[in-house]
């Protein structure tokens, strides 16, 4: 992409380079998730996905040194970099899954990386589910009587979730704009936002560790909608800021939880393939929220209608989230071997 200039093969690379993006996140999720402490599926996720955000805040800052001097095929060369140093690194270093070890036969390895990093290879889910999941592809498990329900909300939920996500990144400086803010506060209110993120993600994570992922995340997704209403209201420069930070503290880590909930909910064979749709029919969402965003702004109506109209996701997003069941025992004490 750095080195073209040619609308239809710089189209081709973005879609492979969104082939591989899209599926190192919840891979890597998948992965912590199997890594974890026991039951601490929130702050696993949650902690993973800070990077996400404190990269996007390096990304605008990035532009902002490199754009002007060097032009804009410096962005994706910088993009390109740290991939490639992280390669080696990711090959060498990164252990294997224990679960997937012992899933194609390599039960001698699978114990070795266990008792390295103190995990206990006896999953409740994989053991209770093994016969059900090992009769079908992975797909198709997630639609067995068992996952059917959780998946179903899982989906709905991430559609809403990353519409949310990526319509507030979108249009927020935009439908500032309109409400009669200059572009620098505008801009700021967007750097607020994923600073926000970034903390939350901090906060819900613990929260989740200690109420579940599924408890928090129906109250995050609650707290998200009230707070995107309250960007409807006019108040001091002050006060808005702070109602956009709670914002970002509350929305983004919203999706995040979903992923956590997804993680702790499926058994190993199957989780990387829940954990891939979840985000594949989140990324739907994604598409959907600039869609949203930039309907409204055409119209002129963004300012205040476009912040009720994310608050009704997010009321929507609870909505559907609430007909999941937790299928893991958090109460169950978990013994890592030595």
């Amino acid at each position: 992409m750095a080195f073209t200039s040619d609308i239809t093969l710089f189209t081709l690379w973005r879609f492979i380079a969104g082939v591989g993006l899209g599926g190192a996140l919840p891979t890597a999720i998948a992965m912590v998730t199997e890594f974890r402490p026991g039951t601490k599926a929130g702050s696993a996720s949650t902690t993973l996905m800070t990077g996400y955000h404190v990269g996007a805040v390096a990304t605008a800052f990035l532009g902002i040194l490199l754009i002007e001097p060097l032009g804009w095929h410096s962005m994706f060369i910088a993009g390109a970099v740290p991939g490639l140093i992280l390669l080696p690194l990711l090959y060498f270093l990164l252990p294997e899954s224990p679960q997937f070890l012992l899933s194609t036969g390599r039960a001698e390895k699978a114990r070795e990386i266990a008792t390295a990093y103190g995990l206990n290879l006896d999953d409740d889910l994989d053991r209770e589910h093994k016969q059900e999941i090992s009769e079908s592809a992975s797909l198709s498990a997630l639609f067995k009587p068992t996952f059917r329900r959780n998946t179903i909300a899982i989906w709905g939920t991430s559609f809403m979730g990353l519409l949310l996500v990526y319509g507030l990144n979108t249009w927020l400086p935009q439908i500032m704009r309109q409400a009669d803010y200059d572009m620098g506060n505008s801009l700021g209110f967007l750097m607020v936002l994923n600073i926000g993120a970034v903390v939350g993600l901090l906060i819900a994570g613990r929260v989740a560790d200690i109420h579940s992922p599924r408890k928090t995340a129906l109250v995050w997704f609650v707290i998200s909608a009230v707070f995107l209403a309250l960007l409807a209201v006019r108040m001091p420069l002050v006060g808005l800021y702070l109602v956009v930070f709670l914002t970002g503290v509350f929305v983004f880590s919203s999706q995040v939880l979903i992923y956590a909930f997804t993680g702790e909910n499926h058994p190993s064979q199957i989780r990387a393939t829940a954990m891939g749709f979840s985000a594949g029919i989140g990324r739907l969402g994604a598409i959907s929220g600039p869609l949203l965003g930039g309907i409204l702004v055409g119209m002129g109506i963004a300012y205040p209608w476009g912040f009720f109209a994310f608050a009704a996701v997010g009321l929507l997003g609870a909505l559907i989230f609430s007909t999941s069941t937790t299928l893991r025992n958090r109460t169950r004490v978990v013994v890592h071997q030595p």
